[in-house]
């Protein structure tokens, strides 16, 4: 039979379109209770255009091979045929679609059987598209490329692990005690691999719904407390359950991230044996109602069939998923600003002329450079320094005066002072700095200036991006130290503690809040904390076989209305808020007392019972007069109880015998439709998940006025709904030469006049996953994924198009000029070298501070079947790094800390680390552990010295990959550049940027 992608059956759940519903009542929490005359039975809410017709699902012809999957080697396999319906042979799949806003995030069981490539459009705009040049094209293009660079390694391992479990059905199944969790695609792909997974429980959370628990055939590695330790299932690592169906042996997909990881320990109480291992998963795409019934279905046996655990190592959703949505965003406002000079409407663009940023051409603006002044300047009487904005082309000999002004009024060398005039009288500006030169140092004089140049009555703030959390940190270090204190900074990536008051978290705690925003966190609160404890009772419900009132409370109200008004606690309009959130919980309490025989003559005389069902301490909670609140609740529950069962005549079910309401209970059960309990709780988990939003709308309200007024730093695509409230005027890049394209862009904001970007493209560009898609591939010289914004407008690769005027520094105060020969002779001749340079010591135990070595000793053979195999390693440069090392610190002129060793590769940088571990303290960044342990080149006990400590820093040798090095200085840097061979080949090495940051 083949394999396809699976179809889910549609909802039980009666529909209904929302203006039929108590308004409030849907948003989470109703002050009137059952007593509301409108509707609070739980409907599917549909438009009022999905009502009157059903969608008309795709028919697919995509199935699995179980040969090797098709990917993207060679241009041949992108497409340019069109994307959806747009192409001539149809759609590819259910998610290949013309318009980007229809495109899911994450790959779709069909889109991982689809065996057709993908479409894949050029990035020059003189290449063929179905769309016109433009905002449009440039948008669909880089989303396209971007979402193709996250995901194709995610649909390469499920392809492969669908083959295995396809294959399992008549192989033998891998032993529980030991079997291989590590796998290979055959295209290089690395992915996690789990068996004999098991539906365990429901859980809901307070902020992301619905948790489902699973439990899986637990590897030896990983049993006991191996796992807590294993870098395996780290919070928020994507994973996937894959599925074959059991009835028509149809694929499904489903995406989670890692919400709680529990070792095999867990397992004890539920067989496990210390062979089965639990994680506790939260859905990846929680707006998703189709994936959460899916799964839903499986887990109440509503649908059956045979699942594996897949983890994708290395893979974050919200590293693309938020940029992604971003530019889908994007491609519906078509409000990039600047949009003439980023995506010209016409392939040909001539000789740019860059005007003032709108705020600066007011006929009274002058820029205000007195924090910029030397400190002996700033204590004279005329310390106020101000510079007036300047045209495109106005008279040289007025601008030549300011910059001599500059220069001897400030710190600022020539090539920094020309590049504050150009960048602050530029709207979009581009700064250029090669290493050691100052651009960080260039960024925060720009942020001073600007601050203090801004209206005292209406200040903006502004808005500074870092690419790594040491060149943010730094920036905001130099900021407070000139006195701007109002400085925030979004995201929690700093490990700095002085940097904690600055925290956004921080700063709106300490903020007084007004009526509003007081009025609107407590509705929002209430919303999702109601329909958290509506979640948590129908999970808790869905976990047993015992008939619970969230079970039955909707199928009473539909069908015995008068029976289920005598279990309703009435949180009525005449409660106070106290009351009712506690009668809110209170629900189910008559009908649990009932259901075990109780007497309704004695309901007012359990107010410890009644405490326990509530989850409260009876003791803290009293009223006004004395009594507790508890009792009072208790005592309307009671009376309501009784006036309704005394209305209910006949169907007063409190007369019934202990034996004829078990009956009546299981009557109740045997009627119950089991997808409706569940359709139910998927409808809860969409309302609970649209007031989370909400109330994260209330706090970003509060979050906007803490940033008002101060500099503020982030990670915009996350943030943008929060930015977009601040009406930003400036932001400001650093190392823009590292930031793809579709990130820099989620930085320009509609309000933005101003946009600064300083860096080098000619250092490290982004980092790509697909190679087909890179520059430095023939293939990838069409796509250019890896060209950032910065390159592509100062470097234009196409003809017809004028590069964008860039500033460029020009002194650098880092090398030895020895060293920095190196730079000038090969990438920036007119790199001039501080003066401060010249006094570096020279190197203790060498005759040259540089030296180069010649061998033609070969790299190591490499072995298939070895992690190795997919990356470079040289065994002798590793022991002449291992000696050189040891040379240098017997000679007691230097610390281990005042060494590192870098290397390309990361096959090198495991053989460096396994020998020079072995002789002395060594550490290794975050990223190159996590990339070394997930691409299987060690384990994570080889690894776990690699920690950085302010303690210990000047004992430990520092290893690193020349990708994860850039911005960062040591005494002295050992290149192990490990390529040797007959054949000359030198890989990634002819790329002269990354060379270029080794070097330097």
């Amino acid at each position: 039979m083949a394999v396809r992608a699976h179809k889910l059956m549609p909802p039980s759940l009666p529909w209904s379109i929302e203006s039929a519903l108590c308004k409030d009542y849907l948003k989470g929490f109703c002050r009137n209770g059952d007593a509301c005359s409108r509707s609070h039975a739980i409907y599917r809410i549909v438009n009022q255009d999905q009502s009157s017709q059903a969608p008309t699902p795709l028919v697919s012809q995509n199935a699995l091979d179980l040969g090797p999957r098709v990917s993207a080697k060679d241009d041949s396999v992108f497409d340019h045929d069109g994307p959806g319906h747009l192409s001539f042979r149809g759609s590819r799949h259910d998610n290949d679609h013309a318009d980007i806003r229809e495109v899911r995030i994450l790959p779709t069981a069909d889109e991982i059987l689809s065996q057709r490539p993908s479409y894949m459009p050029y990035k020059d705009f003189h290449l063929p598209h179905f769309l016109e040049a433009g905002q449009s094209r440039l948008l669909d293009t880089l989303f396209r490329q971007l979402r193709y660079d996250s995901t194709e390694s995610i649909i390469d391992a499920c392809y492969h692990a669908c083959q295995k479990l396809v294959l399992s059905r008549t192989a033998q199944l891998p032993t529980l005690d030991n079997y291989e969790v590590r796998q290979d695609t055959p295209k290089g792909t690395r992915y996690h691999l789990f068996w004999e997974v098991s539906f365990e429980e429901l859980i809901f959370d307070d902020v992301k719904g619905i948790i489902i628990r699973i439990s899986f055939a637990c590897p030896p590695f990983l049993r006991g407390r191996r796992m807590h330790t294993s870098g395996f299932f780290e919070d928020g690592m994507l994973l996937g359950l894959l599925g074959l169906d059991n009835t028509d042996s149809s694929l499904s997909v489903t995406f989670f991230e890692t919400h709680l990881r529990e070792s095999t320990d867990a397992m004890q109480s539920r067989g496990g044996k210390g062979m089965r291992a639990a994680i506790q998963l939260s859905f990846a795409q929680r707006e998703d109602l189709e994936d959460v019934r899916r799964m839903l279905y499986y887990f109440k046996g509503i649908l059956t069939g045979r699942f594996v655990l897949i983890e994708f190592p290395k893979v974050l959703l919200p590293g693309f998923s938020w940029c992604l949505k971003r530019l889908q965003e994007l491609y519906l406002t078509h409000n990039i600003p600047f949009g003439q000079q980023i995506a010209p409407t016409s392939p040909f663009r001539s000789s740019v002329q860059l005007q003032p940023p709108v705020y600066a051409t007011k006929s009274d603006f002058v820029y205000d450079l007195t924090l910029l002044q030397t400190p002996r300047d700033r204590t004279v009487e005329s310390a106020d320094f101000h510079l007036p904005a300047f045209e495109a082309g106005q008279d040289n000999e007025i601008r030549s005066m300011w910059l001599r002004e500059l220069k001897e009024k400030t710190t600022l060398d020539e090539g920094q002072a020309i590049a504050l005039c150009e960048n602050l009288n530029r709207g979009l500006a581009f700064t250029q700095g090669p290493p050691g030169t100052g651009k960080t140092y260039l960024g925060a004089a720009l942020a001073k200036a600007i601050l203090a140049s801004q209206s005292k009555a209406t200040p903006k703030p502004i808005l500074t991006v870092c690419m790594t959390n040491h060149a943010l940190d730094s920036f905001l270090e130099d900021l407070l130290k000139d006195g701007i204190m109002k400085v925030a900074r979004l995201g929690g990536g700093s490990k700095e503690d002085w940097i904690k008051p600055h925290t956004l978290r921080e700063l709106s705690s300490k903020l007084k809040l007004t009526q509003i925003e007081q009025s609107n966190l407590s509705k929002s609160r209430l919303c999702v904390e109601y329909l958290t404890a509506q979640g948590i009772g129908r999970c808790e419900a869905l976990c047993t076989s015992d008939l619970s009132w969230h079970s039955i409370q909707d199928y009473l109200r539909l069908n015995y209305p008068k029976i289920h008004s005598q279990f309703t606690t009435l949180g009525s309009s005449d409660y106070n808020l106290s009351e009712l959130r506690l009668a809110r919980k209170a629900g189910g309490f008559a009908f649990y007392y009932w259901s075990e025989g109780g007497d309704i003559n004695n309901l007012r005389e359990l107010p410890s019972e009644f405490a326990v069902h509530l989850g409260v301490d009876i003791s803290k909670y009293f009223g006004r007069f004395g009594a507790s609140t508890v009792e009072n609740l208790l005592g309307k529950v009671a009376s309501h109880t009784e006036l309704q069962a005394k209305l209910a005549a006949a169907d007063n079910v409190w007369s019934l015998l202990l034996s004829a309401r078990r009956d009546l209970i299981d009557r109740w059960k045997a009627e119950l439709n089991i997808q409706v309990l569940v359709d139910q709780l998927v409808e809860i988990h969409r309302r609970h998940q649209r007031a989370v939003k909400s109330k994260r709308a209330a706090s970003a309200d509060v979050d906007a006025r803490c940033l008002e007024q101060r500099v503020t730093t982030t990670a915009c695509a996350k943030h943008w709904p929060l930015l977009q409230r601040l009406n930003l005027q400036t932001v400001i890049c650093e190392e823009a030469g590292e930031v793809m394209e579709a990130h820099s862009l989620c930085t320009l904001l509609p309000s933005v006049e101003h946009a600064i970007f300083i860096g080098d493209p000619l250092q490290l560009r982004p980092q790509v996953a697909e190679q087909a898609l890179s520059l430095e591939t023939d293939v990838g010289l069409k796509y250019r994924l890896d060209q950032s914004l910065f390159e592509r407008l100062m470097f234009p690769s196409q003809p017809g198009i004028h590069p964008v005027p860039t500033s460029h520094l020009s002194l650098q105060r880092r090398m030895h000029p020895d060293i920095a020969n190196i730079s000038r002779a090969t990438l920036y001749p007119y790199l001039k070298d501080h003066e401060s340079t010249y006094q570096h010591p020279s190197v203790s135990g060498m005759a040259d501070r540089m030296y180069w070595f010649d061998h033609r000793v070969p790299e190591d053979a490499s072995d298939a079947r070895s992690p190795m195999s997919k990356s470079c390693s040289n065994t002798f440069e590793v022991e002449m790094v291992a000696g050189l090392v040891q040379y240098l610190i017997k000679g007691n002129a230097y610390d281990l800390g005042d060494i590192s060793v870098l290397t390309p590769y990361n096959g090198q940088l495991a053989s460096l680390t396994r020998r020079l571990s072995s002789t002395c303290s060594v550490w290794l960044s975050e990223k190159d552990r996590e990339s070394l342990i997930n691409d299987g080149f060690l384990s994570p006990e080889e690894t776990r010295s690699g920690f950085k400590t302010e303690v210990d820093l000047l004992n430990m040798l520092r290893l690193a990959t020349i990708d994860n090095f850039q911005g960062e200085e040591s005494k002295i840097v050992i290149l192990s550049t490990v390529r040797s061979n007959a054949d000359g080949r030198v890989g990634f090495l002819k790329t002269q940027n990354r060379i270029n940051v080794g070097c330097r």
